[in-house]
């Protein structure tokens, strides 16, 4: 796939906008975000390995995984594939310290999509899938209760990060 075209597909599922504003465009996906500095695989490993055990019980094993940093596709540059398992995922994100940069990881269809940036780290994908994810995760409230702790919004929650929370997930409780 061209750069390009990973470029549109992933502008056709996320916006740009970050939180408390909801970037997911599509129809029929729901996400869910955690804060990546809290964690040394930039989100939770739980819900890593509950990713990555969807994406492969959904496709092919042998399907490689897409990811593209936000500059590689500014420039133009070819995304790489790696493995659908968590240590090849650290091992790109360590390579060069890729880590400290923002990216975006997708699968061959384009069912899922994980964007890291600076701060936050959001799993998007469509509705099945992601309920699929859910479940592994111990259902809706008990991975709700884990976002809003990582965000820690506070009593008054100023900046609106419950609303975000709450619109990320909203395709869940259909």
């Amino acid at each position: 796939m061209s750069d390009s075209s990973a470029k549109l597909r992933l502008l056709a599922v996320l916006s740009d906008a970050q939180p408390p504003h909801n970037p997911i465009v599509v129809n029929g996906w729901a996400g869910i975000a955690f804060d990546r500095n809290r964690y040394a695989d930039l989100a939770p490993t739980d819900v890593w390995g509950a990713w990555l055990d969807v994406h492969i019980q959904n496709s092919c094993p042998s399907d490689a995984i897409g990811i593209a940093s936000l500059e590689d596709l500014a420039v133009g540059k070819e995304e790489c594939r790696v493995e659908p398992d968590l240590d090849s995922l650290r091992r790109y994100w360590m390579e060069g310290e890729r880590f400290l940069r923002d990216h975006y990881v997708f699968s061959p269809s384009f069912n899922w999509v994980v964007r890291l940036d600076q701060d936050v780290t959001l799993f998007a994908a469509e509705r099945d899938f992601m309920r699929e994810v859910i479940d592994r995760l111990h259902g809706l409230n008990s991975v709700m209760e884990r976002m809003t702790e990582d965000f820690d919004p506070g009593e008054n929650d100023l900046v609106g990060l419950r609303r975000f929370l709450s619109d990320i997930t909203e395709e869940l409780r259909h």
